[in-house]
């Protein structure tokens, strides 16, 4: 049986193209279900142009984790792929390497696999650093508390059963899947063989609203003891660590006008994740899922 690669899609044309014609190229025999987000710029007509399935998300109604359960059911086989639209594979053996991640055992352990992520050659250098630092070759993960992305991925349909996405956040669903499946004991594992170009250059207002967003999902999705959610350990001591690690990248890679920008765009990622943490603690306090 081929399995499935999900495209969760909007407005993504060019990118979306180029895509799309690395799915075409794979190694791997597979079927491609596509759900847009009510695309205007082409997108949707590209990817039903190659599409097994394609299903059309409404303006509006677009929840990240009804999408994904969604996607589960309207799918077939013991792994799904997921690949984001904007995320272009390196080489035709981008799902056959990032589907060798699970395991064979008996039972199996391996829930779910994710493949890194390089920065598009326009890529801004302390964004491009960002990405390097969260893939790259898996080596400084081992020391975080959770990383995952679903944007290119597979999971296993036998723990999807047991444990569906939480349809009730808006941020992070992927983080709050996998992080509640590894307390019931699996296993995520890394495939760093298996690589997408993946980047964004957000505004300085973009990046505030997604570090809102993560915050608060980071507040209803962990455990937090008072010292690791107070001010000083979880919002400034970061904050003071990553304008020095950036300048010290940026010195060493002659990049003054990154070592400029570092101490606003860390500081508007500061500010938004500690509003977004407060919001989703205050949540999290009154009892929300």
């Amino acid at each position: 049986m081929k399995p499935w690669v999900i495209m969760r899609a909007r407005n993504d044309m060019p990118l979306v193209a180029d895509t799309l014609a690395m799915l075409r190229r794979q190694s791997m025999p597979h079927r491609l279900a596509v759900f847009d987000n009510a695309s205007v710029d082409g997108t949707r007509e590209a990817a039903a142009a190659q599409a097994d399935l394609i299903i059309d998300v409404p303006e509006g109604a677009y929840v990240p984790g009804r999408v994904l359960n969604l996607a589960m059911e309207a799918t077939d086989g013991d792994t799904v792929a997921f690949l984001n639209s904007d995320c272009t594979p390196l080489d035709a053996n981008w799902l056959a390497r990032l589907l060798s991640g699970f395991d064979v055992s008996d039972p199996p352990r391996v829930a779910a696999v994710f493949g890194r992520q390089l920065p598009r050659p326009d890529c801004l250098p302390l964004f491009a650093r960002d990405t390097e630092n969260t893939f790259g070759d898996g080596r400084l993960q081992r020391n975080w508390k959770h990383c995952f992305s679903m944007a290119s991925s597979a999971i296993r349909r036998s723990v999807w059963r047991e444990r569906n996405f939480n349809e009730a956040i808006q941020y992070s669903e992927d983080i709050e899947w996998t992080w509640a499946v590894r307390q019931m004991g699996f296993e995520i594992r890394y495939v760093a063989a298996s690589q997408v170009y993946h980047s964004h250059n957000y505004t300085l207002k973009q990046w505030y609203r997604r570090q809102l967003g993560e915050g608060r999902a980071d507040a209803r999705i962990f455990d937090w003891p008072p010292w690791e959610r107070s001010w000083p350990r979880y919002s400034l001591l970061p904050c003071v660590r990553q304008i020095m690690s950036d300048l010290k990248y940026c010195l060493r890679a002659g990049q003054a006008g990154a070592a400029c920008q570092s101490p606003l765009l860390r500081g508007a990622q500061m500010l938004g994740r500690r509003r977004g943490f407060a919001a989703g603690w205050a949540e999290r306090r009154k009892g929300h899922p």
